[in-house]
């Protein structure tokens, strides 16, 4: 049974270096001496030994915990790109940790709180938009490096999201091409600068083509980012009130879309390109579960992991770590179109 020692001292001593020798083998072992080296990990084969990050963190004036916020850890969407950020933060050495503000702005302020408490070298944060504090992500821009994704706000220093007015563009024009009716826009609740910026897009790419946009009449003022309940009780509720003016529905996210498609279903109205009565469906985001829907869905793919390994990409040049030529702290990503049966 290996030994157990309580700190770093203990084990530095056992394993006859330094301290500090140790605590560079933990975080680069190529960082020591071949010698130095051989000594520690031929004590470990002996001792059971795992420093403790979190406390030799909170001593350093140079960190390597990088905070990571969104809205909702149960979303796909967001899931994919934490998951894209840890990796590319892992690439450089650095550990990120998870924070969920569950959409309330006085729970994304006590993630930052905790953020500062460990001493995070940085942030990134998809804010929770009109619910955020404009007030205390001002002063946490102030104290470190922060770089924001998926939304904004006006006077955002660093980003990395998605381009609203060509992802939209594109999917717009798609269902002009593709559908015998102009499609209507099923806008998002209010939670963010993606819901004002996608029904802009929208209207803007109608009146280029010369059609008249139609936003369908949903109560985008709920401030809620459980998107398929509300999109299903919205659909319902619009059926209920004497149906839709057509059968083509531009969704502004994907989520949104899962919950129409059900409502649709649920009332007994067919959706898909293989019925000609049926209703055309389309959303934005491309979520993992997006191809899994009955039928699948049309949509337009943001870049997951182009969007999580830019953002620490730029995070780590705030913090003076990295250096890239031509590397904008403002970056908006185009999407792609994908085709699929239900529009």
């Amino acid at each position: 049974m290996s030994k157990k020692v309580k700190n770093m001292e203990e084990f530095s001593r056992i394993a006859g270096v330094s301290r500090p020798t140790a605590s560079k083998y933990f975080e680069s072992p190529d960082a020591v001496t071949p010698r130095s080296r051989q000594k520690i990990e031929a004590a470990l084969e002996k001792i059971d030994y795992r420093p403790n990050f979190l406390a030799s963190n909170l001593m350093r004036k140079e960190t390597r915990i990088l905070g990571v916020l969104v809205p909702s850890i149960g979303d796909p969407f967001y899931a994919e790109i934490v998951r894209a950020i840890e990796v590319a933060a892992l690439k450089y050495g650095y550990m990120a940790m998870i924070e969920c503000s569950y959409g309330s702005g006085e729970m994304e302020e006590k993630a930052i709180e905790n953020f500062m408490s460990v001493n995070v070298a940085g942030i990134c944060i998809a804010p929770v938009g009109l619910l955020s504090s404009s007030k205390v992500l001002s002063k946490t821009e102030k104290s470190i490096p922060v770089v924001y994704i998926d939304s904004t706000f006006d006077e955002s220093d660093a980003f990395v999201k998605t381009n609203n007015a060509q992802s939209i563009g594109l999917i717009t024009q798609y269902m002009l091409r593709a559908s015998e009716q102009p499609p209507m826009l099923f806008p998002m609740p209010n939670v963010n600068s993606n819901a004002q910026e996608r029904s802009a897009a929208y209207v803007a790419t109608m009146d280029k083509f010369g059609f008249e946009p139609i936003l369908l009449d949903v109560n985008t003022d709920q401030k809620t980012w459980d998107f398929e309940k509300w999109g299903q009780q919205e659909m319902l509720r619009l059926l209920d009130r004497g149906g839709i003016p057509g059968r083509s529905i531009l969704c502004a996210n994907d989520r949104i879309a899962f919950g129409v498609i059900s409502a649709l279903y649920g009332s007994g109205l067919e959706v898909g390109r293989k019925t000609k009565a049926g209703f055309s469906v389309a959303g934005h985001d491309n979520q993992p579960l997006s191809n899994f829907t009955c039928p699948p869905l049309t949509t337009v793919a943001q870049d997951f992991e182009l969007i999580g390994s830019t953002a620490i990409e730029i995070l780590l040049q705030k913090i003076g770590r990295i250096s890239r030529e031509n590397l904008s702290n403002k970056i908006m990503l185009d999407t792609q179109l994908i085709l699929r049966e239900s529009a």
